[in-house]
């Protein structure tokens, strides 16, 4: 009891000096935030005075501001009577002369659009910036500007009459860009050694036609570039590259054989081996006929230089046999005559058969080209279509061109035969029945 008497009284003794401790910790805390709350409530105080002070100078300047705008106001009003005054004079002064700006924008916008166009662009070419200055300008020009801009319009007018000889890049057909002498006739024609050129406004060069005009017309441009005093005469365009144009979107026979493709390539090598050899038969089947209506004036005599003579010679040679035998051999002289008349006249009509069958197919296959195009890119871009049908449409046409003449051919080759063996087998029933009668 003891011990827990005395372990009770130290716990207390303890707890009593913690809560003294406690107790003296939060009056010390008190009194320092009592000063501190004096300290901040004595410095509003003096600000106070100072705030007052401070309003009093605010008030003051601003009654000093607002004066001063008021005399501002005043000037503005004063100022902007003068501006309409003053605008009012300068309308009065401008005049026409904002008319004539007009005109000059309008004239060298003009001017720059046909100068884009020109070949004196590929001469000349800082009058470009000249009429682009004035054709985007938005104040009124100099009288020194005006001056330039009327001097560059005179000198544009002059050299469009004149024929002019200058170094100029030039774009060939290769892509490759070289330095060549140019040959200017005003604005209507550039050539190069004897190749026509056109401007393009894209690249800013003298580009060389895709498609020359006829060699006569290049070979009288390269007699024009060297000539000097002489009057000669050259293939000019009067459109600026308009008709040359066309000239170069109008495909030549080359051109459109090779938009045909391998197709085309095949019925073309089809055809003209089918026409060789049809003229080749036709011309072996008439020296055939010549020598069998030779040999029908006298078949006694015969020669075994054509069929109606071979035919003769196995009757005149078997007058002994028995007529049976001797119409078998004349029958089978005349089966190997047929043949070798008829040789080669089946193969002119394949060919007359099979070269629209491979234009049908080249049709085909250029279609399917257009399709794909179409599933690719849509319709909205013909010249994506313009490949496959042009393959279409050309192996046809090459087709129908190749079969055509091969089909007459054939029909002239096939009668001429039918006719030779018609006179051979009437020769050949006609001495086999003058010697029946001559027997009996």
């Amino acid at each position: 009891m003891k011990l827990v008497v005395g372990l009770l009284l130290s716990v207390y003794s303890l707890f009593a000096l913690n809560l003294e401790t406690l107790l003296g910790s939060v009056e010390a805390s008190s009194k320092q935030e009592i000063v501190q709350e004096s300290k901040r409530l004595q410095e509003f105080i003096d600000n106070k005075q100072k705030q007052k002070q401070l309003l009093i100078q605010t008030k003051e300047a601003l009654k000093r501001e607002n004066q001063i705008t008021k005399e501002l106001k005043v000037v503005i009003e004063k100022n902007e009577k003068i501006l309409a005054k003053k605008e009012a004079e300068l309308a009065v002064k401008v005049g026409d002369l904002g008319e004539m700006f007009g005109s000059v924008r309008q004239t060298s916008s003009d001017f720059l659009t046909n100068y884009k166009r020109a070949f004196t662009a590929s001469q000349f070419p800082q009058k470009e910036a000249i009429f682009d200055k004035f054709s985007d300008s938005k104040k009124l020009p100099t009288i020194e500007e005006l001056t330039l801009f009327w001097h560059t319009m005179l000198d544009e007018i002059v050299q469009s009459g004149k024929v002019s000889q200058y170094p100029a890049q030039v774009v060939m057909q290769s892509g490759e860009k070289v330095e060549q002498t140019v040959t200017r006739v005003g604005q209507f024609a550039a050539f190069s050694d004897g190749n026509f050129l056109q401007y393009s406004s894209d690249i800013d060069a003298l580009v060389e036609l895709s498609t020359q005009p006829a060699s006569s017309f290049q070979g009288g441009a390269e007699d024009f570039e060297q000539s000097s005093d002489e009057v000669l005469n050259v293939l000019v365009d009067p459109t600026r590259g308009t008709l040359f144009e066309m000239l170069g979107n109008n495909p030549t026979i080359m051109d459109r054989i090779n938009q045909g493709g391998i197709i085309g390539y095949i019925i073309l090598l089809l055809g003209g081996l089918g026409i060789a050899f049809a003229g080749y038969k036709m011309v072996m089947l008439n020296i055939l006929d010549k020598a069998i209506k030779k040999q029908l004036k006298d078949v006694t005599k015969y020669s075994v230089d054509n069929p109606l003579g071979k035919i003769a010679s196995v009757f005149y040679n078997n007058l002994k046999d028995s007529i049976t035998d001797l119409e078998i051999k004349i029958g089978e002289a005349i089966l190997k005559e047929t043949n070798h008349i008829k040789k080669g006249q089946s193969f002119v009509k394949l060919l007359a058969a099979v070269t629209p069958l491979l234009g049908l197919l080249g049709t085909v296959t250029g279609m399917i080209a257009t399709f794909q195009a179409i599933t690719l890119f849509g319709t909205g871009d013909p010249k994506l279509m313009a490949g496959g049908i042009s393959t279409a449409l050309i192996t046809t046409v090459l087709g129908l061109v190749t079969a055509i003449p091969l089909l007459f051919a054939y029909t002239y080759i096939a009668s001429k035969s039918e006719e030779m063996v018609s006179i051979l087998e009437e020769q050949s029933i006609g001495m086999l029945a003058k010697n029946l009668k001559q027997n009996d």
